[in-house]
């Protein structure tokens, strides 16, 4: 038995290394029968034979592991010992075939496209005709005409940016400026050239691939800026557009003006690709390295309201040299505006059928009445915000009735109305509820003790506003000061007070878009390491965008020359008071001196505080005032007998103690609350009935009158 078993191994391995070889095939009864070596038809390319060769290999390879495997008799030391041959030489095999594989691919024999996932050769795609470029750009331009109104020679001018970027022999790609006011149809230009241009077989893909600068507003963003310019470079999309360049770092917009001028942007530390991101490897030995982002078949636009100043300020004059145009929109004429209104108006009646099946007829004064709201600075979205109103309320009216219903979009004077049956849907933000809304933050203003010059300045600034805006819809130019304030004096001033008072009264007489008041102080602002601070006060920022960011102990922020994260702090502040101008105003808040020692900070700082306001201390007669506010709102009165008292009291400690630690409102508001701590022990002694709502002489520890 011991020799049969013998023989057949013996078998077996010449079967497999005979002639010296590997020459393994499939078995045929009890024995394995090599397989014929493979010789390719002649009309086989040499790609196609190295292919057939490899596949061979695999199969050979799989036919010794089932012979092996078919031997049931082999046991033991044996049979271990073919498996462990056998194992080394499959290892070898596949060595082989990727060292094959490299070499093919190296020498430009096939590409992964080449074979399939199988080893087979993939079908050869037909060649698709050559795209026209001259005419799909010239059909691109057609269709973006007749879809953005009034903008004919702004529309011809990107046409040119894309035949330049065409006709080049050095870039297929191109680097412009797209500039003017909002709403005016910047991207929906842009996006619908790269719509057409897809159309028509010149772009894989329609899309636009929109980069924020706003989000790399500090000198650590450069890096998150590579990854998301990477992201974008490696997208499908060819069309790539920049906003918002006023709002990032000077280090960020270095880069961007790199990539314009040069059309790539060099990294400062070497990178590698992993999983579609570029990962930092310092100085390590990697292949592919990437040392740079190339962006030369891109077509790169930076879409802004900026002038050519400003671009000039940030980029400077090779920047301006180097690009392919600076395209502006142009101010629409009425005509102009009449059409996009109209269309605006279909658009609505189109959403409104979508979204709550109500089918609504635009009135032939309808789009009248909607273009009379259009404001040339702010384009088309000042038409649009009546509208999305509009369709909040509307939206609100289906929660009540969510039957469909046939009704008309129609003019009621100035205002839209939609008219559904008997019910008549109007815009929930009207002129009357502003008016409500400035009238009762007024009337809070007034409760307010003192500080009359400080009310009288707040109240100019609603003046401003109405004669800016009659000048922005007459086309004017419309200035707008900034509204930053600092507030100086002693604590218990009502600094905070008017802050919030502020906040909500410029909310009421639109001037800032939310009305809310952030109130934050060095710890809110100043990181504990390095890197930390400027994040700290960029959320600080966006936070209050939209309201009042109240920084009170402003001059804690600046301890010294030597203090790096409190100037961090302070500078990353000017820049986003200067970015967010339109939609923020910043108070600062503290001592006289020490703040006219914070303004020395940043050369910029005072600058940017054109409104420099004292709180000066109460007087007694004003903290008595106070007193019985305080009092009332806890549901108690000051009885006419403690006026005298307290007045003079008042008086003496404001001119005999410190106010700034115990003075004005702060002194008041502990006076009466003392009162009432005393007015509830007096109560609860008393063996008859007391008016527990009363504050006497006694509570504030006087004598009573005699």
């Amino acid at each position: 038995m011991a020799d049969g078993k013998n023989k057949d191994i013996g078998e077996i391995l010449d079967s497999i290394w005979g002639d010296g070889k590997l020459n393994i095939g499939r078995r045929s009864g009890k024995h394995t029968q090599a397989k014929p070596s493979v010789t390719p038809p002649a009309e086989l390319s040499h790609a196609e034979n190295m292919a057939e060769t490899m596949k061979a290999s695999i199969e050979n390879a799989e036919s010794a592991r089932e012979t092996i495997v078919g031997v049931n008799s082999l046991t033991g030391k044996a049979q271990a010992s073919i498996q462990s041959s056998l194992d080394e030489l499959t290892k070898q095999v596949q060595q082989e075939m990727e060292g094959l594989d490299a070499r093919m691919k190296a020498d430009g024999l096939y590409t992964n496209e080449g074979l399939d996932k199988t080893g087979e050769s993939a079908p050869v795609e037909e060649e698709k005709p050559a795209v026209d470029l001259e005419k799909a750009i010239e059909a691109a331009e057609k269709n973006v005409k007749e879809s953005v109104i009034g903008q004919e020679m702004f529309i011809s001018e990107v046409a040119k940016t894309f035949k330049r970027a065409f006709m080049s022999k050095s870039s297929s790609g191109a680097r412009a400026v797209i500039m003017g006011a909002a709403g005016t149809g910047k991207h929906l230009t842009l996006e619908s050239f790269a719509n057409a241009l897809h159309r028509e077989g010149a772009f894989r893909s329609n899309a636009v691939n929109y980069i924020d600068m706003a989000k790399y507003g500090d000198s650590a963003a450069d890096k998150l800026f590579v990854q998301d310019v990477f992201a974008a470079l490696k997208a499908e999309s060819k069309v790539i557009a920049f906003e918002n360049f006023e709002r990032a770092h000077t280090t960020v917009n270095a880069m961007l003006g790199q990539l314009f001028v040069t059309a790539k942007i060099s990294l400062s530390s070497r990178y590698t690709e992993q999983k579609g991101m570029l990962v930092e490897i310092g100085t390590a030995l990697v292949p592919n390295a990437i040392s740079e982002l190339d962006a030369t078949e891109k077509f790169l636009y930076i879409i802004t309201e900026q002038n050519e100043k400003k671009l000039m300020d940030t980029f400077g004059m090779p920047f301006i040299n180097s690009i392919d145009g600076i395209c502006k929109t142009e101010k629409p004429d009425e005509a102009a505006v009449l059409e996009i209104a109209k269309r605006l108006l279909s658009n609505f009646a189109e959403e409104a059928k979508s979204r709550f099946d109500y089918t609504l007829k635009p009135k032939e004064n309808t789009a009248e009445a909607l273009a009379k709201s259009y404001v040339p600075d702010d384009g088309a979205k000042s038409m649009q915000i009546k509208l999305t109103a509009l369709m909040k309320a509307l939206g609100e009216h289906k929660l009540k009735s969510p039957e469909s219903a046939n009704g008309e979009l129609a003019a009621d004077g100035d205002s839209l109305v939609i008219k559904l049956g008997e019910a008549v849907i109007e815009a929930q933000e009207t002129g009357r509820e502003k008016e409500s809304a400035v009238a009762e933050v007024k009337a809070e203003l007034d409760e307010v003790v003192g500080l009359d010059f400080i009310k009288k300045y707040i109240l100019s600034l609603e003046d401003n506003l109405k004669v800016q805006q009659m000048r922005k819809k007459k086309g004017m130019k419309a200035d707008f000061p900034a509204m930053h304030m600092i507030f100086t004096g002693n604590p218990g001033t009502g600094k905070t007070t008017i802050a919030r008072i502020i906040s909500r009264y410029l909310k009421a007489v639109g001037l800032l878009s939310g009305g809310q008041l952030v109130e934050v102080t060095r710890a809110d602002l100043v990181g504990r390491y390095v890197g930390h601070t400027a994040p700290l006060t960029q959320k600080a920022i966006e936070s209050a965008l939209g309201g009042v960011l109240f920084i009170d102990e402003a001059y804690s922020l600046y301890r010294g020359t030597d203090d790096s994260f409190g100037l961090e702090a302070i500078d990353t502040l000017v820049k986003g008071m200067e970015d967010n101008r339109e939609n923020l105003v910043v108070i600062l808040a503290g001592y006289t001196m020490e703040m006219q020692e914070f303004l020395t900070a940043n050369s910029g700082l005072k600058s940017r505080f054109p409104n420099i306001i004292e709180f000066p201390d109460y007087t007694g007669k004003e903290l008595l005032a106070i007193s019985k506010s305080i009092a009332k709102s806890k549901g108690y009165t000051i009885r006419e007998d403690c006026d005298a008292p307290l007045e003079v009291y008042y008086d003496v400690q404001q001119t005999t103690g410190d106010s700034r630690t115990n003075g004005n409102g702060r002194m008041a508001r502990n006076k009466v609350e003392d009162a009432i701590l005393n007015a509830s022990q007096r109560a609860a002694r008393a063996m008859n009935e007391v008016n527990l709502e009363e504050l006497i002489p006694e509570d504030f520890e006087f004598k009573p009158a005699e």
